[in-house]
């Protein structure tokens, strides 16, 4: 049988992320709209299909049900997003191939300056023409596969910055932030009797906890 205090919407503190079983809000005083800051979480990046269009011309889009604050919740800065970089890689890369196979289709890249005989002018004499070597093209597809191979590189790089930086702390401020209580009608969150946090007041909370505050700072979550 439930307890009498769900009856009021106050739940028995179980964090079982039911709009019913939170902690009531302390500024509406309400706990039918209150989720655990993990399954509020999880809920605005439900996705949803929507469909437009018929036949050859329906096109299907998902779109994310509350991006916004699922961005807001986040218990820790998110990767770093390199796409630019990782495009400019694949650029490089496709160019040194590229030049690769040219050069080898054109001919050898590094080969001398060679003269060819294809013909006798009207004076009797031969005509005689010199073939550029190639070596330019090896330079492109060598200086492009270092700059492929240098950006690469840095994405790597910044990826283990962020882990050292984020990976330490992350199980603290996990605990933090999976004891919170989000009030969707409040748009606010608090951890069990205590005071309303703005989303913003939350993020450096459990940032903080986890090691990164100062990314809070610059990472607000509104």
């Amino acid at each position: 049988m439930a307890a009498s205090g769900d009856d009021d919407g106050r739940g028995d503190g179980r964090h079982d992320g039911l709009g019913d079983g939170g902690a009531p809000c302390p500024r509406c005083g309400r706990g039918n709209a209150v989720l655990g800051v993990p399954a509020a979480y999880l809920a605005a990046k439900s996705t949803r299909r929507e469909e437009t269009g018929r036949g050859e011309d329906q096109k299907t889009t998902v779109i994310e049900q509350n991006a916004a604050l699922a961005a807001a919740l986040l218990p820790a800065p998110s990767e770093p997003e390199d796409t630019g970089v990782g495009c400019w890689a694949a650029t490089m890369f496709l160019i040194a191939v590229g030049t690769f196979v040219w050069g080898a289709i054109a001919g050898q890249w590094f080969a001398r300056a060679g003269a060819r005989h294809v013909g006798t002018g009207p004076d009797g004499a031969a005509r005689i023409v010199v073939d550029p070597p190639h070596t330019v093209l090896g330079w492109v597809s060598g200086a492009a596969l270092v700059v492929a191979v240098a950006l690469c590189a840095l994405v790597r790089l910044r990826l283990s910055a962020w882990r050292r930086r984020v990976g330490p702390g992350r199980d603290a401020a996990d605990r933090v932030w999976s004891a919170g209580w989000y009030c969707g009608r409040c748009g606010t969150v608090h951890f069990g009797d205590g005071p309303e946090l703005t989303l913003q007041e939350f993020r450096v909370r459990v940032w903080t906890e986890g090691g990164y505050g100062a990314q809070a700072l610059r990472r607000r979550a509104v």
